[in-house]
């Protein structure tokens, strides 16, 4: 990581980053710079590459999306089923 220094001489990160798991599964990861108020997803594997570029306001909020991502949708049973 990065640093950036302060008027008064102090350091501070340049950016945050985290890395976004699912399970065992690396999801991604999101990252934002000091100047920036919400966290990029950059996907880590195809199976996410759905959320790559969006915004989310906090890592808690891009790990819930990655979830999302990979539980079957509602009702697809249901229309295999039927068809």
């Amino acid at each position: 990581m990065s640093l950036s220094s302060y008027p008064d001489g102090r350091y501070s990160p340049a950016q945050q980053a985290y890395v976004i798991e699912v399970g065992e599964t690396q999801a991604g990861l999101v990252n934002r710079r000091t100047d920036e108020r919400f966290f990029t997803f950059v996907a880590a594997s195809a199976a996410f590459r759905a959320l790559d570029g969006h915004r989310f306001a906090t890592p808690g909020a891009a790990k819930l999306a990655a979830r999302l991502v990979t539980q079957p949708r509602r009702g697809a049973s249901a229309r295999r089923l039927a068809s």
